[in-house]
């Protein structure tokens, strides 16, 4: 799971009562090449409206368009710097810049996603998601670039004051990230027992746009724990599902092993039919997945 990542998008900020049903739809639908076009219309009418610029960097994130997505958090930031999200979204997509670009590129840009995290983890002492954008970030980078391990377990344990069961995952992450295997299984284990306080993650609850999860990525993260740990197999598998039927550029974990983990829960309840059709869509998504292709060899070996 050594990953740059760009943290997970938050909820949309929505524009009007107008706007809306129009918006949710087609977000829901991710048709975002028309959501872009119809953007464009309205933002050339009010090219300072806050919630349009950020809508247009969110359709354009979804996309994979980095660089539009910035040019338009950036405005959103700009127009509305005490706005902890624009900051957040910012430092997001400049993660996402730094990730896929030449490394010389990446050194630039580093610094001004630290610089966007903290300013939103200041403006907002409740802001879970920019928490868990600085543990990853503190996580992924190697210690020459700043990254460092017990910073990325304050902001874990920052997270934690705000939910025990996001604090619990955080900790796990970083101690996964450590390779310390016997606290990852704990916290992990933490996590799954307070799985109530995840209510805001809930598959049920995330039909339309703006109340979709703030993070996708946690939703890997419960699946991945109940793997580990073999335990709730049910629950990773609905919240695996989740992350899949959600899953877009802005996630961490590709989508290979994504149906990777589900085939793997699919395994823990002797569903080995089931188990190989999701190693099956692993290996059509990335033919080359030695993982996938282990498991499935050890899927067949199992199956009656």
């Amino acid at each position: 799971m050594k990953k740059f990542l760009l943290i997970l998008l938050c909820p949309y900020f929505l524009i009007g009562q107008n706007y809306t049903q129009e918006f949710d739809a087609l977000f829901e639908a991710k048709n975002y090449t028309q959501a872009v076009q119809k953007l464009e219309v309205y933002l050339s009418k009010t090219p300072q409206n806050l919630e349009l610029l950020e809508l247009m960097g969110d359709a354009y994130g979804f996309q994979s368009n980095w660089e539009k997505a910035a040019k338009y958090y950036k405005q959103f930031r700009d127009l509305d710097a005490k706005n902890a999200t624009s900051h957040y979204k910012y430092g997001g997509v400049l993660g996402k810049l730094a990730k896929e670009g030449s490394k010389l590129k990446a050194l630039g840009l580093i610094s001004k996603v630290k610089t966007s995290f903290l300013k939103a983890a200041e403006l907002d002492p409740t802001h879970k998601e920019v928490r868990w954008a600085m543990v990853e970030l503190y996580t992924q980078l190697p210690g020459f670039l700043g990254g460092s391990y017990v910073k990325a377990m304050d902001y874990a344990s920052e997270l934690e004051q705000l939910s025990k069961a996001q604090g619990y995952f955080a900790k796990a992450y970083v101690y996964q990230n450590s390779n310390q295997e016997e606290l990852t299984k704990t916290y992990y284990k933490k996590g799954l027992e307070s799985l109530k306080e995840l209510t805001c993650f809930e598959p049920k609850l995330s039909n339309s746009s703006h109340l979709k999860a703030h993070n996708n990525s946690i939703h890997f993260l419960v699946a991945f724990a109940c793997v580990l740990v073999n335990t709730k197999h049910s629950f990773g598998l609905r919240y695996i599902q989740f992350y899949i039927d959600e899953f877009s550029s802005k996630d961490q974990e590709p989508l290979e092993v994504a149906y990777l983990a589900q085939a793997q829960l699919f395994k823990l309840q002797n569903k080995f039919s089931e188990a190989l059709s999701s190693i099956e869509k692993a290996l059509l998504v990335q033919p080359n997945f030695e993982q996938a292709l282990e498991e499935k060899e050890i899927i067949l070996l199992l199956k009656p």
